[in-house]
């Protein structure tokens, strides 16, 4: 016990004291003299192109030896396979990988919704009031679609994707064979894409229909004698293009129903026509809008032209109303 006290007073007797015990400032290491690393040319020239935008050409091999060898000995009309419609039918659809399959609907039949099992590995999308596009992402998977109809139908269909080197030909169209019966003339309803892309002028019901041709017995009995407008007679089996026509632009202006037959475009405001302030119509001619003739009928706004584009603008709202391509 002595003998530590002993060793521990030593130590203390060898500490300093005094201002001996205050904190010796910190200096910092002298800085290097080594010279910066040289930037090379090539970085410099490279640094120069790219502030102007110039990146290079990229070379990109690409990788063949993905052609479907089935196709060699396929017979005319393999890949077109008709079903005839029925209420307890499932349909079965066999895809292939980077390829787009169609399904057609019976004639009579709108498409009004779908339900698609898988979206990640497959894409669909209605290209019209009776057509349905479907593409698989992906090969070696399956899943199944539900599309309804206006009628109240309900068609399941099965979905295959196979691939490339597959032994089968598979389908480019499935085509339901069979009709639905429906009033009035032969019209097409309303189509709408999976993806949503835009907004789709609804179809009209029957009553609906009743009450547009009500509407339009006649022309304008103000026009003269020998009048373009006068000698279009007005033929409810050429009605058509309900549903078709694609919208976007301002709510306000946006139409209920919209079709046309060989001279004409109508628009119908539905529940707006009494509130609703009628806009003016416009073409587009070698790029510049031109103003048409319109008028009314009943509660139809009629514009005197078939373009595919016509523009409805009311003071600086606007409705884009356009009719798709490779539709008559």
């Amino acid at each position: 016990m002595k003998r530590d006290l002993l060793a521990a007073a030593f130590l203390l007797s060898c500490l300093p004291v005094g201002p001996a015990l205050a904190q010796t400032p910190f200096t910092p290491p002298p800085a290097s003299d080594l010279p910066p690393m040289p930037v090379s040319d090539d970085v410099v020239r490279q640094a120069e192109q790219q502030a102007e935008g110039q990146f290079g050409a990229m070379r990109r091999a690409r990788i063949g030896g993905q052609i479907q060898e089935a196709w060699s000995r396929s017979e005319e009309g393999s890949a077109v396979f008709e079903y005839k419609a029925c209420a307890r039918c499932t349909y079965k659809v066999r895809l292939r990988e980077q390829m787009v399959t169609v399904l057609e609907l019976p004639d009579g039949e709108m498409f009004k919704a779908a339900d698609l099992g898988d979206s990640a590995a497959f894409k669909v999308e209605a290209r019209s009031s009776r057509l349905i596009a479907v593409k698989p992402l992906t090969m070696g998977m399956d899943t199944n679609l539900v599309v309804y109809g206006t009628s109240g139908a309900v068609y399941p269909f099965y979905l295959r994707a196979e691939a490339f080197n597959s032994e089968n030909i598979t389908d480019f169209v499935v085509r339901l064979v069979g009709g639905i019966e429906k009033d009035g003339p032969d019209i097409v309803g309303p189509a709408a894409s999976l993806t949503q892309a835009g907004s789709i002028a609804t179809t009209a019901g029957a009553s609906d229909l009743a009450d547009a041709v009500q509407g339009l017995k006649q022309t304008d009995p103000g026009t003269v004698p020998g009048d373009y407008v006068q000698e279009a007679k007005f033929d409810p089996d050429k009605l058509r293009g309900w549903g078709e026509y694609e919208l976007w632009g301002d709510e306000e202006l946006k139409p209920e129903t919209v079709f046309r037959d060989d001279y004409f475009t109508y628009i119908r405001f539905g529940s707006k026509w009494k509130d609703v302030e009628l806009p003016t119509a416009y073409v587009t001619v070698d790029g510049i809008d031109e103003l048409v003739n319109t008028r009314i009928e009943g509660a139809t706004y009629i514009i005197e032209s078939t373009q595919r584009l016509i523009t409805l603008k009311s003071g600086t709202k606007f409705m884009c109303v356009r009719y798709p391509e490779g539709l008559s």
